[in-house]
């Protein structure tokens, strides 16, 4: 008994220094070490090992359970240890959040759309694929008032472009380091008529990393539309886009003439509005050409039934038809930069 009177506080006083001592930095540095030893056998790179913790930080696991048997069971130093294993689950929720975005972040994971780049005032296309269809597109594009470069990625597929205007670009890899090359970020649209999965990664670098306004994609296997709609791409499937088209020439020929471009001295474009001076300005009050009508205004992915009193804001996608000189003047007035 007289051991037991002696031994008794010293272990009650060794229990209260253990609660005292800093058991915050014990969980972080066991995931910290966790995650690296595993990340090392794994093999992956030693620059997501380093940060591959703080995905973890707001893990609570069985922590809270721990915490509330050992409470139950040691009611000496239960209920300090219980305080400073909560203390460290609150203040993880807390700080895991913002530290897992910025690792997702600093590893190329968030597979975010880049920031679209300023218009510079030209309006440039990047065709990737040389073929038929491509040189007819970027003849037709360059009729428009559009500078085209078509990119090859092989020498058996060149076609002669001698006499033309078209500038073709060879490229080899399918990286960001061959997007730079191209100058992409300079365009305002970027054509893939290559195979679904060198279209796929070409569009999802130029998503990623450029923040490309339109992506138009030629599919080829159905299987993978949901992909490259995932994206923001605007997607061409051949297999049933001649279907559609006869179809609307059925149903609508004159409208599908007209959106074609097939009707004499009349076309139909898309006009951002980026001259500040229209901001807040009602579509009457915009006197375009006598010969020009808004079809339609699309605003934050809706397209509004648009009026005489509709307010144009910055941003704002217009549909109009008219001639094509009196497009060209609306055009120049609508990108403005003032």
């Amino acid at each position: 008994m007289g051991h037991g009177q002696e031994t008794g506080p010293s272990t009650l006083a060794r229990q209260r220094n253990f609660c005292s001592r800093p058991l915050h930095l014990v969980p972080e540095v066991a995931i910290f070490l966790g995650s690296l030893a595993g990340g090392l056998i794994a093999g992956d790179p030693m620059r997501h090992n380093t940060v591959r913790w703080m995905a973890f930080i707001t893990q609570a696991g069985v922590g809270l359970g721990l915490a509330k048997e050992v409470m139950v069971k040691f009611p000496e130093w239960g209920t300090s240890f219980a305080t400073i294993i909560i203390s460290v689950i609150i203040i993880n929720q807390i700080i895991g959040p913002p530290f897992f975005k910025w690792v997702i972040h600093l590893v190329g994971e968030s597979h975010q759309r880049a920031e679209e780049p300023i218009f510079d005032g030209t309006r440039d296309a990047i065709i990737f694929g040389l073929e038929s269809q491509a040189l007819a597109l970027a003849r037709q594009l360059y009729s428009h008032g559009w500078q085209v470069k078509i990119a090859c990625n092989s020498v058996e597929r060149m076609i002669d472009v001698t006499g033309t205007n078209i500038k073709v670009s060879p490229f080899t890899g399918l990286d960001l380091a061959m997007l730079n090359q191209l100058d992409a970020r300079r365009a305002e649209a970027i054509v893939l008529l290559l195979s679904d999965e060198e279209n796929y990664k070409i569009c999802e670098l130029a998503y990623e990393h450029i923040g490309t306004k339109q992506l138009v994609v030629r599919l080829h296997n159905r299987e993978n539309f949901e992909r490259f709609h995932a994206l923001g791409a605007l997607i061409v499937e051949p297999a049933t886009a001649i279907v559609s088209l006869l179809d609307h020439f059925v149903r609508s020929p004159v409208a599908t003439s007209l959106l074609l471009g097939m009707e004499e001295n009349q076309d139909v474009v898309d006009l951002e509005v980026r001259n500040p001076a229209l901001h807040g300005l009602a579509l009457r009050e915009l006197r375009l050409p006598l010969d020009c009508l808004v079809l339609s205004v699309h605003r934050g992915g809706h397209t509004l039934l648009s009026h005489g009193y509709t307010r144009l804001e910055l941003g704002d996608w217009l549909t109009v038809v008219g001639a094509p000189d009196s497009l060209e003047e609306v055009l120049r007035r609508f990108e403005e930069q003032i």
